[in-house]
């Protein structure tokens, strides 16, 4: 530099501006640690609007069927529902639109958005994600990008992205219920507020965001902002859902009811009856009356209803039922009847009918007018089986002998003498072999992340109602990758290897899972899956 005392040469000038520029260009360095962590933060973001986009479409469907099935009642929400799906969908296509219309031109693709969302989504050079981004760390393109040549609060991209967040903002408010409107203002962007900058400096909300950005961390902000508008629009779907009926009752149970017009039918007649889904909710106390007589409420929710049955023939009743409202007690009239019948007896399988080998089979045995204690059942048919009784009218029946068929017998002390009720016969057969999934797949195409988040096996018997335990013995893993072959990994038990977890993880899109001798362990021991292989592919 030139003495205090003497001007500057023109070439002095320009080697101390050259200076000036060096040092701003080292202030604005960015490390590749830190923009390899804006990457991972972008990939993640990626995964996690996919993940909501599911679980938003889920919503939908729900909401869709509840509309098919009540179309008068559900039909203004619904009409709703689609609004909110519209403007999000727009919305959202116009982030994605301006995230890959921003990485197009500081990356100077010629085929411009398209090929930005061709390279990030499907791969280029082998690689897939952000991390294809070359000038990741580019500041001056990217700020005249978002905030144009004038860069302030109000030009460029910027402002056009903030006036369509505020316009679908403003409609989602519209669309809420009042009783919701609280608590999606805390969900929603806030484009108003002033921000301080690291100098301690005022900045509205398009130049906080986006001046001095670099390319990386502005395609974060713009995912970013996706998720938050997804995450609204899963709000608004639910609170839309849930006021469809904010103002009926409340009920927390729901059961199948059987309505019969007779409860015992003469031989040669038929039975007839009406099949209902009754709610009640098991939180409320319930107050009925019969005959002037005060019924008893349960724990759960219902009221107890006991007659004595003496003589023979039909008996009616009628009552009224109290249900709690919040503007109060609501009663329903109720009436039933029945019939005494002289003793029988009936035989069923509590499951079905057929007895299995290696499982306790329930059986349920009565006889009307007869107590249990009098009763005495026995097994025939098999010298191997046996039966026991394990309460009131309950039975566990054991069988060793496939392809046999048994017989369960009953009869009863009756007027001092034993009186032969009457018999049923079953089948005798082996367990199905078990299927094992890995989620709800056996094979077929995968995403890595699902195969690694499920991290093993899930064994079932595929229309079996017994409650019987499986579990995965053994199994080999075989990773193909299209290059050298690998060594099958061993495992047991339903859960993959750390090992496997780790190869699984660095698979790339076609490359192939191979699972095989797959064994499983049960109650007649180790047996092959009714799937011994499965193969996946990832996609």
């Amino acid at each position: 530099m030139a003495a205090t005392n003497c001007p500057e040469t023109p070439r002095q000038r320009m080697i101390g501006m050259m200076y000036l520029v060096y040092t701003a260009m080292l202030a604005l360095n960015v490390s590749a640690e830190i923009l390899n962590g804006f990457v991972n933060v972008g990939d993640s973001m990626d995964v996690t609007n996919n993940l909501l986009a599911t679980k938003t479409a889920s919503a939908y469907q729900m909401f869709e069927n509840t509309y098919n099935n009540n179309p008068g009642k559900v039909q203004e929400n619904w009409d709703k529902a689609l609004q909110v799906k519209k403007a999000t969908n727009d919305l959202v296509t116009y982030i994605d639109d301006l995230k890959y219309e921003l990485i197009a031109t500081v990356e100077g693709y010629k085929g411009g958005k398209a090929e930005a969302k061709k390279n990030i989504e499907q791969g280029l050079d082998g690689k897939k994600g952000y991390v294809v981004i070359k000038k990741k760390d580019n500041v001056s393109e990217s700020v005249n990008f978002m905030l144009g040549s004038e860069q302030n609060e109000n030009s460029g991209k910027a402002a056009d992205l903030k006036k369509k967040i505020n316009d679908y903002q403003t409609k989602m408010m519209n669309l809420c219920a009042d009783r919701y409107k609280k608590q999606l203002a805390t969900i929603q962007i806030d484009t108003k507020s002033k921000r301080q900058n690291a100098e301690g400096k005022e900045l509205g909300w398009s130049m906080f965001n986006f001046y001095q950005g670099i390319l990386v961390a502005d395609v974060v902000v713009l995912n970013k902002l996706k998720s938050e508008i997804k995450n609204q629009e899963y709000d608004m779907i639910n609170n839309l859902y849930a006021d469809i009926s904010a103002d009926d009752f409340k009920f927390d149970k729901v059961v199948a009811k059987v309505i019969p017009k007779e409860t015992y039918i003469m031989q040669g007649g038929s039975y007839e009856a009406d099949i209902i889904v009754a709610a009640y909710d098991s939180r409320s106390q319930l107050r009925g009356e019969l005959a002037g007589a005060s019924l008893t409420a349960t724990d759960s929710g219902t009221l107890r209803l006991k007659m004595g049955a003496g003589a023979l023939g039909p008996k009616k009743y009628k009552g009224i039922v109290f249900v709690k409202k919040e503007s109060g007690e609501v009663p329903y009239d109720f009436s039933g009847e029945y019939f005494v019948a002289a003793p029988s007896v009936t035989i069923s399988a509590t499951k079905m009918n057929v007895l299995y080998i290696g499982v306790d089979n329930p059986i349920a045995v009565g006889a009307p007018g007869v107590r249990s204690e009098d009763l005495n059942v026995t097994i025939s048919g098999d010298p191997s089986a046996s039966i026991r009784k394990v309460g009131t009218g309950e039975y566990i029946v054991n069988v060793k002998t496939p392809g046999k068929k048994v017989s369960i017998n009953a009869s009863a002390k009756m007027g001092g003498t034993v009186k032969n009720l009457g018999s049923m016969d079953y089948r005798v057969k082996t367990i199905p072999k078990p299927t094992v999934k890995v989620g709800d797949k056996q094979d077929g195409k995968i995403a890595k992340e699902v195969l690694t988040a499920q991290g093993g096996f899930r064994v079932s018997v595929e229309g079996f109602d017994f409650p019987v335990k499986y579990v995965v013995d053994y199994y080999k893993m075989e990773i193909s990758t299209g290059g050298d072959a690998q060594a099958p990994m061993e495992g047991r038990g339903d859960r993959f290897t750390s090992e496997m977890l780790t190869k699984i993880g660095k698979l790339r899109r076609g490359q192939k899972v191979f699972i095989t001798d797959i064994r499983v362990k049960g109650p007649s021991g180790v047996v092959a899956a009714a799937n011994p292989s499965m193969t996946f592919t990832i996609q």
